[in-house]
């Protein structure tokens, strides 16, 4: 007998990111981060570092607004901050041995739900969840296009 299927789209990516943010939140506090933190951490090149202004739009802020993560990372002695020589305005963040271990951690955390999602979903059924995703985005990217031309 076939599950009936309750409640909307938006419902259902909703609850599911909940859930999903409060597994990884769980994870990342038995490491002493946070998700934010963790989040921050994967976007910073591990060799070169990063500048904060070509992180924020990889984290969906503006750069402006990344001054109290930047702050409690260089608390938690995760990175130091250097000056681009060329460019006194421009703070290029660099990964610290502590800063590059907690980046690890953060992606291990990914890399293994990832692996127990496929092992417990399988190939084609997680390929056909990225197809049906993206079909999503481009419905709501087509609608907000819509509604910004209104």
């Amino acid at each position: 007998m076939a599950t009936k299927q309750t409640g909307t789209i938006d419902s259902k990516l909703k609850n599911t990111w909940q859930l999903v943010g409060r597994m990884y939140n769980m994870e990342a506090s038995l490491h002493d981060i946070t998700i934010p933190i963790a989040h921050f951490l994967l976007n910073i090149d591990s060799r070169k570092g990063s500048f904060a202004s070509d992180i924020a739009p990889n984290l969906g802020t503006e750069s402006t607004s990344l001054s109290r993560i930047i702050l409690s990372l260089e608390e938690k002695k995760l990175i130091i901050r250097k000056e681009d020589k060329k460019d006194k305005r421009r703070i290029k963040l660099i990964l610290t041995k502590k800063g590059q271990n907690k980046k690890d951690i953060a992606k291990k955390m990914i890399t293994d739900f990832n692996k127990i999602i496929y092992a417990k979903i399988g190939n084609k059924k997680v390929n056909d969840f990225f197809e049906t995703i993206d079909k999503i985005n481009g419905v709501a990217e087509e609608r907000i296009k819509y509604l910004k031309d209104k």
